[in-house]
């Protein structure tokens, strides 16, 4: 397993991301999104500002150079809310801007709809925020001090600006444990794919009863995602990390020399009530078995995590060709050797699923079921076969179960001897095992030339072997 690749597809700043794919660069991407997110902050729309304001902090002090060029804006809404976020990234850089912003009585504007919804008014019935209101509180939040007047900032800054150093950010969210397992996981790569984007700017587009857009929602889980992975030590590939259409096809191609692909998405439905976590594989369970064991950790770590309101009466585990005949594009395209699945975490057209989702809290909980899947599964072992020896009249490899390197006290060989199958370019043919030595012998002629081996191999976990073939050439 070590060095092994993985491609997870879905829908973070606080790593590094790798795209493999045509496309604007890592930092491309976050300042894009960081711009989006500043941008947003204009919004009159209660929802679309307080959102962006709670979610800036993720990108930590990435996001402090785009605020304090929004504290100039002549919009009052982005100065007012540039500065409420900067409260929460404390940086020295933002200290003089803050203050030139004190005596700013510009109020804040937030709209709702009203209850009968055919007209927007003020969330609040006085002027509840104003932009130096906002400048203020950010200052006590960096400073530590409290002064009432922009003199009294003035002058405790003219004798505190030589050494003063601004306390460090809180973490974003408390930090989540990593079980012991996930040590298994060190020296992988897994691609995280966002579901969806580039679609932002379409009115009511894939979105929620409040207009929450499931690609944004998708990006997020996605981050958090990829900010475990990388904490247990994996390499992260994302299909996109800002707001931005990929086509179907490439997302797939991303995933050329890993071995797992997942894909993140949220769910839709014109029955109001439904929440249930669904998990979805290509074609058939006999496409390719890895991915629906991937996909069944993936969907009972995922479920404990969302408690969602219903359960599938399945289990949740779904063929896309129930949505699609040729099933789902970002699936279908998978390169051969890659087994994959895409996760439908929840219902955002179910308006209490909707509110959960609009919870930052909750994103995170649902990328660390996804996670904790993405250790169960490595965790059992993934079986494997290598070429011992190979001529133009036998070829035999040597099996493992994935679990050699655990140190446990077990017998060896852990392989279910009946489902052991061969495949020489692409067609089954006999071969022996033997339970006791774990190798497999087949049986030729072989014709000179190249030639692909495909060993297929179930552990006693029931997790089978990844579909990578083995090359060989007879002479």
């Amino acid at each position: 397993m070590r060095g092994a690749w993985i491609v997870i597809c879905l829908t973070a700043c606080q790593g590094q991301l790798q795209l493999r794919a045509p496309g604007p660069t890592v930092d491309d991407e976050i300042a894009a999104d960081l711009e989006r997110y500043v941008k947003a902050l204009k919004s009159k729309n209660a929802a679309v500002c307080l959102d962006a304001v709670d979610y800036l902090p993720y990108f930590g002090r990435a996001a402090v150079p785009g605020l304090i060029a929004a504290l100039g804006s002549s919009d009052p809404n982005a100065r007012g809310w540039a500065a409420a976020a900067l409260g929460r990234i404390p940086d020295v850089r933002a200290v003089v801007p803050l203050i030139a912003l004190v005596d700013d009585r510009a109020p804040l504007q937030v709209f709702v709809l009203s209850d009968d919804g055919e007209e927007r008014h003020s969330a609040y019935d006085n002027e509840a925020y104003s932009v130096g209101q906002q400048a203020q509180i950010a200052l006590v939040a960096i400073s530590g001090q409290r002064f009432q007047h922009k003199s009294e900032w003035e002058k405790w800054w003219a004798g505190n600006a030589a050494t003063f150093v601004a306390p460090e950010p809180e973490p974003f969210l408390e930090p989540m444990p990593l079980p012991p397992q996930a040590r298994w996981l060190k020296g992988l790569k897994i691609c995280v794919d966002p579901g969806h984007g580039g679609d932002m700017h379409k009115r009511g587009y894939k979105r929620g009863p409040t207009s929450m857009s499931e690609a944004e929602v998708n990006l997020r889980v996605a981050r958090f995602l990829r900010d475990f992975l990388q904490q247990a030590g994996v390499t992260v590939v994302m299909t996109r990390g800002s707001d931005r259409e990929v086509d179907l096809k490439i997302r797939a191609q991303m995933a050329a020399g890993c071995d797992l692909f997942l894909s993140v998405h949220h769910n839709w439905s014109p029955r109001l009530q439904a929440q249930a976590t669904t998990t979805w594989y290509h074609e058939s369970q006999d496409h390719k078995p890895a991915s629906v064991d991937l996909a069944r950790y993936v969907q009972e770590e995922t479920i404990r995590q969302v408690e969602p309101g219903e359960f599938p009466r399945g289990g949740g585990l779904m063929a896309d060709t129930l949505m699609y005949n040729t099933g789902f594009a970002v699936l279908r395209h998978l390169p051969a050797d890659v087994p994959g699945c895409l996760v439908e975490t929840t219902y955002y057209s179910n308006l209490a699923m909707e509110r959960k989702l609009r919870d930052i809290a909750f994103n995170r909980r649902e990328a660390y079921g996804m996670f904790l899947g993405i250790v169960r599964y490595v965790y059992y072992g993934i079986p494997r076969a290598e070429i011992a020896e190979v001529n133009a009249d036998v070829l035999r490899a040597q099996t493992y179960d994935g679990l050699e390197d655990r140190r446990e006290w077990a017998s060896a060989h852990r392989v279910l001897s009946e489902y052991v199958r061969v495949k020489i370019d692409g067609a089954v043919v006999p071969c022996q095992y033997d339970p006791a030595t774990g190798r497999i012998e087949v049986k030729g002629p072989f014709g000179s030339g190249e030639h692909e081996a495909v060993v297929e191999l179930i552990n006693v976990h029931k997790n089978h072997s990844w579909p990578k073939p083995l090359k060989f050439t007879v002479r």
